[in-house]
């Protein structure tokens, strides 16, 4: 198969750097600093203008993506997918951020990610963008996602394994399978192997 895998609160522990990080903004700036983890973005979670998101984030983003934590197993089970299947990393952090496709790599290799092609955002979106298209492009057969809206259009055209947060939880279809760890999701992506009949290696 092309897994299809997104990096941020998948892969990593983001959400928890970035509130370590918005705490320290918030008490510098006198911004609220409780988050609401029903919701995705700062400016909902956070209650801040988009002008101190921006601002956060110009500040802090390549200490996020420096420092935040790998999800437990994550290193493990790439590895295990990458001898049979063809992984591609497709992530929001967009490449027009200076350093971040730096970081970002440089991450990967020291926590031992295993990958085939990492694809960043490339669109005037600095923080998101729809990973529909470059999927369909790539001929992705799942995709392992954590935004709601993103499951969901994805859900339309393949198997989303979604890792588990309070702010997705309103999204159910049934080609989205929700997990609460790498071990769960290997087990579906075992299971989407023997349903297609087929363990593609990489060429």
């Amino acid at each position: 198969m092309n897994i299809g895998i997104d990096i941020d609160n998948t892969i990593t522990y983001t959400t928890e750097m970035i509130l370590h990080y918005a705490r320290i903004f918030g008490q510098d700036h006198g911004l609220n600093t409780v988050a609401d983890p029903n919701e995705y973005y700062l400016e909902e979670a956070l209650g801040w203008s988009s002008e101190a998101v921006e601002e956060f984030f110009d500040t802090y983003l390549v200490s996020i993506y420096h420092e935040v934590r790998p999800k437990e197993q994550a290193r493990e089970i790439t590895q295990q997918l990458h001898k049979q299947h063809q992984i591609m990393l497709i992530t929001s952090r967009n490449y027009k951020f200076p350093g971040i496709e730096e970081v970002t790599r440089k991450w990967l290799q020291e926590h031992g990610i295993a990958y085939d092609r990492l694809i960043l955002n490339a669109t005037p979106n600095m923080y998101h963008f729809s990973k529909l298209a470059v999927c369909l492009q790539h001929g992705v057969n799942v995709m392992l996602e954590d935004h709601h809206d993103l499951a969901r259009e994805l859900s339309e055209f393949m198997p989303v394994i979604l890792f588990d947060y309070p702010y997705n939880r309103h999204v159910q279809s049934e080609n989205i399978l929700r997990v609460n760890n790498w071990h769960e999701a290997y087990s579906c992506l075992n299971c989407l192997t023997r349903a297609e009949g087929t363990s593609r290696p990489i060429a």
